[in-house]
């Protein structure tokens, strides 16, 4: 991705420099490439940003993949973690329940995060947002994702967090699967729920992934998410 960004930006530099070293006068059509090929570095730096907006940097092969709504829904200043169910309120700021259990995967693994973020939103509503995503199911929908991995290859190790919706993985996660090839990679699953715990998901990840090392780690309840922070933790600690 970034090779194929700096061979763009070359190459759309090198018609801006021609341009601008016309001895005289430029004709329209000189200064409308120009105005071109700066309006195309503009866009491809700022597509180089785009991919990789959901990834924060950690150290090592290990790296935290989740789905939130809270990332991927604009909720209203207002919104509190009573009225919005897979919200909770943690240290003062309000967090998605995936979010959250991320953080503390990635706090005790050392390691960094990626969100995974699509390009539509989802309702702020939580039983809007339940309705989009049995249509989305219902359509075997692959939503377009906003947020790209920058160096996949580098990473062997993935801690992939989300919440169980309907019995199995958000349609978000298709599109992410279909998107990279984990062959020989390690993935750890772990899911909030509010009562189907893992359902189907481990069975439907290694069908998607059957080259993967594919491992059951922890489901959470959305009403225990406040409290769980201990138990991720050690989990983490005691199973890598």
């Amino acid at each position: 991705m970034k090779r194929k960004i700096a061979g763009f930006l070359a190459a759309a530099l090198f018609l801006l420099l021609s341009g601008c070293g016309a001895a005289g006068n430029q004709s329209d059509s000189t200064a409308s490439r120009q105005e071109t090929a700066q309006a195309e570095i503009e866009k491809a730096q700022a597509d180089g940003k785009e991919s990789t907006q959901g990834e924060k940097n950690g150290t090592g092969n290990a790296l935290v993949v989740y789905f939130s709504r809270m990332g991927n829904t604009p909720f209203p200043e207002n919104a509190d973690a009573v009225s919005s169910a897979s919200l909770l309120l943690k240290d003062g700021e309000l967090k998605g329940n995936a979010q959250a259990l991320g953080e503390w995967i990635a706090a005790e693994a050392g390691c960094g995060m990626f969100e995974i973020v699509t390009e539509t939103s989802y309702p702020a509503d939580y039983m809007k947002t339940t309705d989009v995503a049995k249509q989305e199911q219902s359509q075997n929908a692959r939503p377009a994702l906003k947020t790209k991995i920058a160096d996949f290859d580098r990473y062997d190790t993935f801690y992939l967090v989300f919440p169980n919706w309907w019995g199995d993985l958000p349609q978000a996660l298709y599109s992410f699967f279909d998107e990279y090839d984990f062959a020989g990679k390690n993935i750890t699953v772990f899911v909030t729920h509010g009562g189907s715990s893992f359902s189907n998901t481990i069975k439907t990840i290694q069908s998607l992934e059957p080259d993967a090392q594919v491992v059951r780690g922890l489901s959470v309840r959305d009403s225990g998410v406040p409290d769980a922070e201990s138990e991720v933790r050690d989990w983490v600690k005691t199973n890598g």
